[in-house]
């Protein structure tokens, strides 16, 4: 039986237009109708994921929102918040001088805005779709205290080229990983979505047996892979469908809500 559906945003339930098919809230009640619950699981931070959800029909659907890729949960019904694995602002400082090469353009965002080093298309792009606007500033005299993450805008073509230099600067310290075509993100190792599924796992007294969850990237990989019933987009990357236990159709066919409607009943059993 079904108790959580998590699902990420973008590329799985957002599609390629920034819009949510009225068929997935429709889905998502069904479910909660019967006694499932709903999580939001994202790369965003919750306090971005919040005014957004409202936009895309969301706004009464989810009960958990993950958000940082797993660093912070929140228990909208009750307001309990929690967080895990922060990077220190040295490391950060660190990270920034060591991707400095590349001209990439460190972020820091606060809730309310994005702070880049500097302004450009890619910039504003990541901003608008966010929600926030952006503000220019020194990202490494900013950070002084511990973040759930480090982010840089990726110049368009540029991806293949930081994902190498990722690749052939290793640190033990923190993971680095593409989130979307123009973002790259770095975190503490042990952080990851599946983080972020355990914790409200623990809030609902249940097992990852009792949980589907949907993605379509490598950052869904470990959420994926850490519950009984993984679901990749058939739009998604070829890591996140070898990861998971089935394929769903195309987010720009409501594949989410398509998925739901032929795999999980009224009784909460997968079939």
């Amino acid at each position: 039986m079904i108790r959580l559906i998590a699902s990420d945003l973008d590329g799985t339930i957002i599609d390629s237009h920034n819009h949510c098919d009225a068929r997935i809230p429709r889905e998502i009640e069904r479910l909660r109708g019967q006694g499932a619950k709903f999580a939001v699981c994202s790369g965003r931070p919750i306090d971005s994921v919040i005014p957004l959800l409202k936009g895309w029909g969301l706004a009464d659907a989810a009960d958990y929102i993950i958000g940082s890729n797993g660093g912070e949960v929140l228990e909208v019904s009750s307001g309990k918040y929690q967080k895990a694995y922060l990077l220190e602002a040295e490391l950060i400082h660190e990270i920034i001088d060591l991707y400095e090469p590349l001209h990439l353009i460190p972020t820091l965002y606060d809730g309310m805005s994005l702070y880049v080093s500097r302004k450009s298309e890619g910039t504003e792009t990541v901003a608008e779709r966010i929600g926030v606007s952006t503000k220019v500033g020194d990202i490494k005299a900013l950070t002084t205290e511990p973040q759930l993450k480090l982010m840089f805008v990726v110049p368009s073509g540029q991806m293949s080229e930081v994902e190498q230099f990722a690749k052939d600067h290793p640190d033990s310290r923190y993971n680095g990983f593409k989130t979307a075509a123009d973002l790259f993100e770095l975190t503490h190792p042990m952080l990851a979505k599946d983080v972020g599924i355990q914790i409200v796992a623990s809030m609902m007294r249940i097992t990852t047996e009792e949980i589907m969850a949907f993605g379509d990237t490598t950052n869904d990989l470990e959420m994926l892979r850490a519950v009984r019933y993984g679901v990749a987009m058939e739009n998604g990357t070829d890591d996140a469908k070898a990861a998971a236990w089935k394929t769903a159709p195309s987010v720009d066919e409501a594949g989410f809500a398509v998925f739901l409607r032929s795999h999980v009943t009224d009784t909460l059993d997968v079939i």
